[in-house]
């Protein structure tokens, strides 16, 4: 199963003595953290006011999913978060034929997401693979269905819809923020 670390605003590199001596905010840590491997798989973020940064390596078969986050995360995101990592761990052709294993940058966006639209009073999303390695984020509460389609960071759409009324569109995400955030707020009960 994939490791999960949180850090908060203490953290300032990736260099061992500041890990070891950083706050962790989640209860799952990294076993070993001088065992870390030479190549770390990710750029740098772009700034945000939630998350600094998400990195994702892996060491032989474990696969471990570190984010630097400037405030303390919610349980609900956390939650998230592990269900992101734990899709990581799939193999080519999970699906037992021939589906792609998730990319790391659509994980990486996943998790960017949830910063930005996950509120506290709002339950996890379910977190759904999709056989081009792509992710989608799914709410079905309160009469209120909402799909959050990540194909590539840059490909990503969502869909909405308040039952017994009929569907809306996939729209792209850029430029319809407010809106999806209106759609969660629904089923956040706000």
């Amino acid at each position: 199963m994939p490791e999960t670390k949180i850090v908060g605003e203490n953290e300032y590199g990736l260099s061992d003595a500041a890990i070891l001596s950083e706050r962790w905010l989640s209860a799952t840590t990294l076993p070993d953290v001088l065992a870390r491997p030479a190549v770390i798989t990710a750029a740098v973020e772009q700034p945000s006011p939630v998350l600094r940064r998400v990195v994702i390596r892996k060491q032989g078969p474990a696969v471990f999913v570190e984010v630097y986050a400037n405030r303390p995360m919610s349980p609900t995101f956390l939650k998230s978060v592990e269900a992101v990592a734990d899709l990581l761990s799939l193999p080519p052709g999970w699906n037992s034929y021939s589906a792609s294993s998730i990319d790391h940058e659509n994980a990486r966006q996943a998790i960017r997401l949830l910063a930005e639209f996950l509120k506290p009073s709002m339950l996890p999303p379910s977190v759904v693979p999709t056989v081009r390695g792509g992710i989608q984020l799914e709410w079905h509460a309160r009469g209120v269905n909402v799909e959050i389609y990540i194909e590539s960071p840059n490909a990503v759409s969502f869909f909405a819809e308040e039952a017994g009324i009929g569907k809306s569109p996939d729209v792209p995400l850029s430029g319809h923020e407010r809106e999806l955030s209106s759609w969660l707020e629904r089923i956040s009960g706000k």
